[in-house]
């Protein structure tokens, strides 16, 4: 895309040759315009697999899944990085380890949202070394959810 293409080269910093800095326009301020954008970029290129709910990892990825859900018309599922008070037991959980963090988190998804009915597509916002995505992944495939896939995923 692009537009996507054109903000990263303007906006963002390269902190090191590993990672890249977008917060002007993804992690701390968010550009609204860009992310709907980006939203119908996945969800016309994805409006054929009958998708039935958008996943992402919280936050960073939040936006531009939301847009894509938004236009597909389906709920968007946000994984959850940490442990919380409120949610149960019913939960799908497994460990991730962050690039840029360097810690290790469980991942986790409400059993009461995914089932094994769902087709699912995973958005979040840049690929470090894919543990994020890999995680994701896992706990759909717990759900026995279907993971949908392009043509350049494994």
């Amino acid at each position: 895309m692009k537009e996507l293409e054109e903000k990263i080269l303007e906006h963002g910093i390269a902190l090191s040759n590993d990672i890249l800095k977008v917060d002007s326009f993804l992690n701390h301020q968010v550009d609204s315009s860009l992310m709907r954008k980006i939203g119908e970029e996945f969800a016309n290129h994805f409006k054929s697999k009958n998708i039935t709910k958008v996943v992402t990892v919280e936050s960073s990825g939040i936006a531009p899944a939301l847009m894509c859900a938004e236009i597909l018309n389906v709920p968007l599922i946000i994984l959850k990085k940490q442990s919380s008070k409120i949610l149960s037991d019913d939960i799908y959980s497994t460990e991730v380890t962050s690039f840029t963090k360097g810690i290790t988190y469980p991942l986790t998804l409400s059993k009461k949202y995914v089932s094994h009915n769902d087709r699912i597509l995973f958005i979040d916002d840049f690929l470090a070394n894919g543990e994020a995505a890999s995680g994701a992944i896992r706990l759909i495939q717990m759900a026995n959810a279907t993971v949908v896939r392009n043509w350049y995923c494994n």
